[in-house]
């Protein structure tokens, strides 16, 4: 017997709102990862860029830039000694304290003679002065030589011509951006020299080659511009917008050579191209498509030597000796760089068609030159691995969120879920990606859902790019291979050998030798990855094809993979009750028309908590209809809908499935237990309709109908103060609420004094014993969360019982609940304006689980709440940004999911017209709630001398007031 649910309450949001928001110049995605790059000194690189694009109009000889990212502009008889300073909120005095320290040094070393030419000195800040700051500068307090300047100031005539303050990052984007497109220099984006100087200033602040000094000589630098834009000019351009993929690597990681593989579409030379543009070092590009292993050396040498000697003729002629070998000259140009300290990385793409040997002769023979390899999983690739003792590194695809982007601006729309359905149908492959996109709107009216409905079952009469690629790979493995394809690409999890082993044993009939050979193929093609604990997974994109060649094999063999696969999973889930199986397992029971396992499912509460997809709700239902089903097994699939039903508050065919329900208990003799869910199930749909009477008599009955076991008592004790919940009646309900905590408690030999502070696994260890019933842990979380309600409906603080019951689910692994408690215990946060302990409980509880679990139901209501948290916390920038990475998701939503959206985005808009909360503030409105609390008459709401909500039988101010 299980408790029942409450149904899902909207977050803080009312109201509609929208506005239409300019589209950035950086990617936000990508602006992180820049950031992350230049150690977040983003904003400072970039005005020292501006400062290298307006050099020469200055008049400057030289640009420095020092270690703490200080930017020093030396002219003929000037200096100008420039601090950039970024923060979040207006500036105070303390900030620019260290910069008016080292002004004052520069000072004496140039009245001391150290230092030549008049300084004058300038902080460039992205916030105002706050109000002390503005009233020091008012009043002349800082040096006269010193100039203070934000956005929106004109700048000092002796600053006149260099960068301004900017507001953000973008800002900056824009105005350098400008700045190059300026210069004589048609064939590359401005933007991309804008990328590749930044990578320069940040190398130049390190003191790296070729910037030991961290200068740059002006009447050098339109050399370094040509140089910089030789050198991106044979990347292939990347595409605009760019979106970076998962887990992206580095261009630069420090080791000499690399490979890079993926599928043809895997976006490759895009990431290779957008990497090389924000690189600190010199980068270099060269397609082996159509130049054979023997000539690769030559044609090599020759397109390095202009592009990373070009500066040094007489370099590129030592190099270039008439009479050298390819070879020869390719280990000059080495030892050149070498001597110059130089270590530019060089990408070669389509490297797979290359002979090993070639390569291996290329990289034996330099030792400054450090490679790149692009390569698909065929060809040469497997030799060129052996040979040189390396190991494949794979591009993860695009995010969710980048790929929805990319389907909505193409015209496609989706929820969340059906975005990650497409996801997994494409391996988040940028081309495929795009392609299915293309497809979903000429042929699907925008729709993706239906898209991937015909994806799955074969019935789309477009191809994809994907399909067309992936089938000359697909094609070209051994027979046997493409029917193990066929057979694992049932799974969307890894396997593990035993497992793999086992399953096509099963379903091919092959021996554990036939079965290492073919894994050994699917590895070498990319077909199969390997992660984790050694488990195998047939890639992604692959699925499709094997899906659909599993089809083609037949029925029979479709149903022996099936059924083999079911019984496999089954297996684990007893062994060691790996949830992340759960929802695979089911999708089996379905494609097997197992429904009496189903069934038995579906009345385990934890089936309601793992995301359960709406193909498995629609098997339920046909076993409802179907007379062959056993009449028991009916009605607890019947209970199963209507606990789901309650759980999420769908409500209008709730009397139908009564009434089914109360005619297979009355027509076929059901048992107590059925009668009492039944029961209980009523009682709680009848409170939903406000009707007391039949309530109070359904209460009156259970009583009557309860075995005399605490166990059964106390699931009604929920049940009956869930009702009253739901009735209004919050008195009655709080007393039995406690009544139901205070006795779950006692079960597990614990008491709520023990919960606090101590983490989940502590707290296992301390009601671990064998007499633990496991539903008990569930059903404490569950009236944990109906205590907190029904407290704060009386006005009683209610976080800790909610945090308890956080405690509580995760234990018992009910993650959908513990999300939606999290979401209510930092709503509770956010009314009692302590902002950053609601960020907190989202970002290190809640956030975490709904992506380790992928719960795609839940994923855009905690994002859009958390979005709200960052407003409150003084990070509107970031709220909005947040918000818009939603965007895509909108074609979605559901009527109440856009109103609780625009909702949101008004809460985010209102905080831009508010001033700052300080701590401080906080902590003093928390005191007059307390002291209003502890004035309050124990009869009201807010009594300091009644019961504590947490359930411990103190009274409130003993406990948590």
């Amino acid at each position: 017997m299980r408790v029942e649910p409450l149904g899902d309450r909207q977050r803080i949001a009312n109201g509609a709102y929208m506005t239409d928001s300019p589209i950035p110049t950086l990617d936000p995605a990508q602006e992180v990862r820049i950031a992350a790059v230049h150690r977040g000194f983003l904003y400072q690189h970039l005005y020292a860029v501006g400062c290298l694009l307006a050099a020469e109009v200055v008049g400057a000889t030289s640009v420095v830039i020092e270690r703490d990212e200080d930017v020093e502009i030396v002219q003929q008889s000037r200096r100008l000694y420039v601090q950039v300073k970024t923060r979040s909120q207006p500036i105070i005095p303390s900030d620019i304290g260290s910069a008016l320290e080292r002004f004052e040094r520069l000072r004496a070393e140039h009245t001391d003679g150290r230092r030549s030419g008049t300084p004058h000195f300038a902080v460039i800040a992205n916030q105002n002065p706050g109000p002390v700051l503005a009233a020091q500068i008012a009043s002349g307090a800082l040096p006269g030589d010193v100039k203070f300047i934000w956005p929106g100031q004109s700048l000092p005539a002796e600053f006149g011509s260099l960068p301004p303050a900017w507001a953000t990052i973008d800002d900056a984007v824009q105005w350098c951006t400008a700045q190059a497109a300026a210069l004589p220099f048609a064939m590359l984006a401005a933007d991309s020299l804008v990328w590749k100087l930044a990578g320069r200033v940040l190398a130049a602040a390190a003191g790296n080659a070729p910037h030991e000094n961290h200068a740059f000589d002006v009447q050098q630098l339109p050399s370094l511009f040509e140089q910089l834009l030789i050198q991106l000019q044979d990347f292939p351009a990347p595409p605009l917008p760019y979106r970076p993929q998962i887990d992206e690597p580095s261009i630069d990681s420090g080791a000499r050579v690399r490979i890079i593989s993926g599928f043809s579409g895997a976006g490759k030379t895009a990431w290779a191209s957008q990497a090389a543009t924000h690189a600190s070092h010199n980068c270099a590009y060269y397609d082996c498509a159509e130049t054979p292993g023997e000539a690769l050396a030559v044609a090599l040498v020759r397109e390095l030597a202009a592009k990373l000697a070009g500066t040094n003729p007489e370099a590129i002629k030592r190099v270039l000796l008439p009479g050298s070998t390819g070879l020869e000259s390719l280990k000059a140009l080495d030892v050149f760089l070498s001597r110059e300290r130089l270590t530019p990385v060089v990408v070669l793409d389509n490297v797979h068609r290359v002979g090993a040997e070639s390569l291996q002769r290329i990289v034996n023979v330099t030792t400054t030159l450090r490679f790149v390899l692009l390569c698909q999983p065929t060809g040469s690739t497997k030799e060129i691995e052996a040979i040189l003792g390396l190991s494949r590194e794979s591009l993860n695809g695009w995010s969710l969120d980048e790929l929805a982007d990319a389907v909505a601006r193409a015209g496609g729309r989706g929820s969340a879920a059906t975005m990650s359905r497409l996801k997994t149908l494409t391996g988040g492959m940028p081309l495929f990606v795009q392609s299915a996109a293309r497809i979903a709107v000429s042929e699907y009216d925008g729709d993706v859902e239906q898209l991937c409905d015909s994806l799955e079952v074969q019935t789309n009469t477009a191809e994809t790019a994907q399909e067309v690629i992936l089938a000359r790979v697909f094609g070209a493995l051994p027979g046997s291979a493409r029917d193990a394809v066929a057979v694992l690409s049932l799974s969307d999890l890894g396997l593990k050998p035993a497992e793999v082993n086992e399953l096509l044993l099963k379903a091919l009939d092959l021996n554990d030798q036939a079965v290492a050979g073919v894994i050994r193929s699917l590895r070498a093609s990319g077909t199969a990855e390997v992660y984790g604990g050694r488990q195998l997974k047939i890639h992604d994109a692959m699925r499709v094809l094997g899906n659909g060649h599993l089809l083609a094999l037949g029925a029979g063999a479709v149903n022996r993979a099936q059924v083999a696969l079911k019984n496999i999973l089954l297996v684990s889930l007893e062994g060691y009750r790996d949830t992340s199986r759960f929802s695979l397992f089911t999708r089996m029971l379905v494609a097997t028309n197992d429904i009496k396992t189903l069934v038995e499912l579906i009345g385990e509460e934890m089936f309601h908590e793992m995301g359960i997809a709406t193909d498995i709700w629609r098997s339920l239902e046909t076993a409802v209809a179907s007379e062959s089903v056993d009449p028991e097994q009916r009605y607890w699939a019947l209970d199963g809908l209507v606990f789901s039903d309650m759980k999420h508050s769908n409500l209008e065919g709730l009397p139908a499935r009564f009434d089914a329900m109360e005619a297979l208990i009355t027509k076929h003799q059901l048992g107590a237990d059925e009668r009492m869910s039944f029961a209980m199930k009523r009682m709680g749909f009848q409170a939903e309709l406000g009707d007391a009477d039949a309530v109070n008599e359904s209460i009156a009955a259970l009583q009557a109908l309860l075995p005399d076991k605490p166990a059964h008592q106390r699931v009604f004790r929920y049940n009956a103060a869930s009702a009253l919940f739901r009735l209004g009646q919050h008195q009655r309900a709080i007393e039995m609420a406690s009544q139901v905590v205070h006795e779950y408690y006692g079960a597990m030999g614990i008491t709520p004094d023990q919960v606090m502070m101590r983490k989940q696994k502590d707290l296992w260890e301390l009601i671990d014993r064998p007499s633990l019933d496991r539903a008990d842990i569930k059903h404490l979380a569950d009236a944990l969360e109906l205590l907190a309600m029904v407290a704060a409906k009386l006005g009683r603080m209610s976080t800790m019982a909610r945090i308890h019951a956080m405690k509580f689910y995760g234990l018992a692994g009910a993650v959908d609940s513990l999300v939606r408690v999290g979401q209510d215990a930092a709503d509770d946060f956010v009314f009692q304006r302590d902002y950053e302990g609601a960020r907190e409980i989202l970002e290190q509880h809640v956030l975490p689980v709904v992506l380790e679990h992928n719960l795609l139901g839940r994923i855009v209501g905690v994002r859009s709440q958390y979005a709200v948290v960052l407003a409150y916390c003084g990070e509107v920038d970031a709220a909005e940004r947040e918000m818009a990475r939603l965007e895509p998701y909108a074609g979605g939503f559901t009527e109440l999911q856009r109103l609780e959206i625009e909702g949101q985005k008004a809460l985010i808009a209102e905080q831009r017209t508010r001033p700052a909360v300080s701590r401080q503030q906080i902590v003093a409105f928390q005191r007059l709630q307390v002291m209003a609390q502890s004035r309050a008459p124990s009869s009201g709401k807010v009594g300091r001398n009644e019961p504590c909500p947490c359930g411990s039988g103190k009274k409130y101010k003993k406990c948590h007031g």
